[in-house]
């Protein structure tokens, strides 16, 4: 099964704090719940992965090739009955 990649953005050519800026830059432009997609390097994935879950997203990561990976980002939403 094929997945078309050509809407997502490819982040693969910036360094890790580069793309840990942009990503922190797109998020707070986007409106509660929705995702943040692009493309990644392996690296640039282990990178992304940790801190984003610690700090209250949703991290999905799909592999598409040998080093690419696509990241989906998205602000899990609390529940304010707790």
């Amino acid at each position: 099964m094929s997945v078309d990649t050509s809407t997502i953005p490819d982040f693969s050519d910036l360094t890790c704090t580069n793309l840990m800026i942009r990503l922190k830059m797109l998020l707070k432009k986007v409106p509660d719940g929705t995702p943040v997609e692009c493309i990644v390097r392996r690296d640039q994935r282990d990178t992304i992965d940790v801190p984003f879950s610690r700090t209250g997203y949703e991290v999905k990561i799909r592999k598409v090739d040998t080093n690419r990976f696509r990241v989906t980002l998205k602000k899990k939403t609390q529940n304010l009955n707790d």
